[in-house]
């Protein structure tokens, strides 16, 4: 019964191929005792490659000796490889600041990937059963989740990980070892009150069941199933928004913000989810609920704000300039205040913004027409310009009179013109001539010290 359930679940969701090369997860308890068996039935039907991979966390000293030594013992009768990675997850956990089994699960993971790297596999398989999905399908539900969590653990992650036994109650895996007289042990972690999975399993469960609804599990089975089916579906249009509206700027990824308010709110949030996890991975994002950080750039996307910096965890920044929104990894550094005095002619650095600044003089023959259009590129009348000349950033009550324009203009009014966000102006030099502004550098030069027909002497200044 349980190899053809087995077998329906791999053909299902297309779990193995033939001639793949498979890292089993195997723990001595029960259900990773009786994924290998049901692997190694199977190993001749798909010509298997199966090495066994066994992790002692440091958590249990005794019974990991003894748990080692059983995997050592059916994988040596198997005839199949076997590895044991030895950690301390206590001092794993300590250093990264998570939980216990949080820090245990990446340590699992660290391994067996490595074990893919070693034997050129291809797929890592783990024990969780029907039972499992319905624990943590109620464990998302409690801690706050949507549909990506609602939906439970999928028989096949990232086209490697897979659960063969997803489909298979834990009654049914313990009949079957009974049965085919499989040697497991028990944790006993298993029984402590201390984990919330432990205390749904031993407490919650059974309640409900008692009190409220017999086939609790089974109606819960079906439903992450349905969810599943529902959240590919909504996978599939935030793919097609990703590829439409994102774009790569540099380090950063971007997209308008008039196409993305125009996407379905579930949309946003999805197309928000896959921008966070190619930009810093799936740590921020796994296993979210409410408060976390896709729920909180997506809030903050939903308020009227014109622009607006936000800083996330793991070094990530999200940028909003009016209708372009930026996210990449690394904050932005606050600037302080600056000024420098520019030598002339020669090259002057502005360390705050990692800026340098040119100055020469040249002739009206250098051919100034090729450099108009470029904004770190300016000319001014030599002498209509005050020395010393500097370079500073922005101050309240900054004036300036816009190349083109018969009056001066707020400094203020001209970055909200021209969608400058507040956060950005800091890092703006200024180029000052006397009390002038005379170049808001990459925007626009003052029309009293632009170059005329009369001007005799012409000064270049660049910005990179």
């Amino acid at each position: 019964m349980v190899l053809e359930k087995v077998r329906r679940t791999i053909d299902r969701y297309h779990l193995l191929d033939r001639g793949d090369r498979v890292v089993v997860g195997v723990s001595a308890g029960v259900d990773s005792m009786v994924l290998l068996h049901v692997l190694n039935a199977l190993r001749q039907e798909f010509d298997l490659s199966l090495i066994v991979a066994h992790v002692n966390h440091g958590i249990r000293v005794a019974e990991s000796e003894a748990e080692a030594e059983l995997v050592r013992r059916e994988s040596q009768r198997l005839g199949l490889s076997f590895e044991c990675g030895q950690f301390n997850a206590k001092e794993f956990q300590k250093a990264r600041g998570t939980s216990l089994q949080d820090a245990a699960r990446r340590i699992r993971f660290h391994f067996f990937n490595t074990l893919l790297r070693k034997y050129h596999a291809n797929k890592i398989a783990l024990g969780q059963n029907a039972d499992d999905q319905v624990e943590t399908v109620l464990i998302r539900l409690i801690r706050g989740s949507g549909l990506k969590g609602l939906k439970g653990m999928l028989p096949i992650r990232e086209g490697r990980v897979i659960r063969p036994l997803l489909e298979v109650w834990r009654r049914e895996i313990e009949s079957f070892a009974r049965d085919q007289k499989i040697l497991y042990l028990l944790d006993s972690s298993n029984m402590s009150q201390h984990y919330l999975r432990n205390r749904i399993r031993l407490s919650l469960i059974p309640l409900i069941e008692r009190e409220y609804q017999p086939n609790l599990k089974g109606i819960l089975f079906k439903t992450s199933a349905i969810l599943r089916s529902e959240d590919d579906y909504l996978e599939r249009g935030a793919e097609e928004a990703y590829e439409r509206i994102v774009q790569a700027e540099g380090e950063a990824l971007s997209f308008r913000f008039s196409e993305y308010q125009s996407l379905h709110p579930a949309i946003q949030w999805r197309l928000l989810h896959k921008i966070l996890e190619r930009v810093c991975g799936d740590e921020m994002t796994r296993e979210e609920g409410e408060g976390g950080v896709v729920e909180q750039v997506h809030g903050k996307l939903g308020q009227s704000h014109a622009s607006f910096l936000m800083e996330l965890p793991h070094r990530i920044s999200l940028e909003k300039r009016y209708d372009l929104v930026l996210i990449k990894k690394g904050w932005l550094k606050p600037v302080p205040p600056f000024e420098v005095e520019l030598l002339l002619p020669g090259r002057t650095q502005i360390k705050e913004i990692e800026k340098e600044v040119i100055t020469e003089e040249i002739s009206r023959s250098d051919g100034l027409d090729d450099f108009i259009r470029v904004p770190d590129i300016a000319f001014f009348d030599f002498e209509s310009l005050r020395f010393p000349l500097k370079m500073r950033n922005f101050r309240p009550g900054d004036r300036f009179q816009p190349l083109g324009m018969k009056g001066t203009q707020k400094l203020k009014e001209f970055f909200i013109d021209h969608k400058v966000p507040k956060f950005e102006r800091p890092r703006i030099p200024l180029l000052t001539s006397g009390e002038m502004i005379a170049w808001v550098v990459g925007y626009r030069i003052d029309e009293r010290v632009k170059v005329t027909e009369k001007t005799q002497r012409i000064l270049k200044i660049e910005v990179i």
